[in-house]
């Protein structure tokens, strides 16, 4: 593999959008702000805790024969997810952190908690900020729900930890996702 000192990337800021599921990846980001119309900010997230992406499951098994002790490796069962801690207390972050949709919204703006949450499917866009370059990383459906205890300090925001976890779409022949890369420049 080639060195590229400019695929080197430093999460030095990023954003966050949601939108409905299988919504196309954007064409070109040239704003990580605008990254086209149907995506919505999910708003502020912790600094100090920056979104993790996750994988869960199983390790390869290797499986021999009597003439080759190490024939052939298996295909693990494996899960992917991305967890962020959103900072914002909205209702936007209330539906994806309590598992309910706009409904939950009341006529005097409180949210209402339902006593069973119903993860929220969503398209998921999360752009990597380093100086002027970005990094994008799409994923179709996603289901998004709280996955910790909300966070509160005397010093700090409060915080509310989201994961999401990648489904396969059709819309892409059921992958979980499309990551930019970033290729060296000419």
């Amino acid at each position: 593999m080639a060195l590229i000192d400019n695929a080197a990337i430093v999460a030095a800021g990023g954003y966050i959008y949601i939108a409905d599921p299988d919504k196309a990846k954007p064409a070109s980001i040239t704003d990580p702000l605008a990254p086209g119309t149907g995506w919505e900010s999910i708003g502020h997230t912790s600094l100090d805790e920056l979104p993790e992406f996750g994988r869960d499951g199983d390790d390869p098994e290797i499986k021999g024969s009597w003439q080759n002790q190490k024939l052939r490796a298996t295909t693990p069962d494996v899960t992917y997810s991305v967890t962020f801690q959103s900072i914002q207390s909205t209702a936007l972050t209330y539906q994806l952190y309590f598992g309910a949709g706009p409904g939950a919204v009341q006529a005097d703006k409180s949210f209402r908690i339902p006593a069973v949450p119903t993860p929220q499917v969503k398209a998921l866009l999360v752009i990597l900020v380093d100086g002027t370059r970005y990094l994008p990383l799409w994923h179709p459906r996603v289901s998004l729900l709280g996955s910790d205890a909300v966070s509160m300090e005397s010093d700090d925001f409060v915080s509310y930890p989201i994961k999401g976890t990648f489904l396969g779409s059709s819309a892409i022949g059921n992958a979980i996702g499309e990551w930019a890369q970033i290729e060296a420049t000419p």
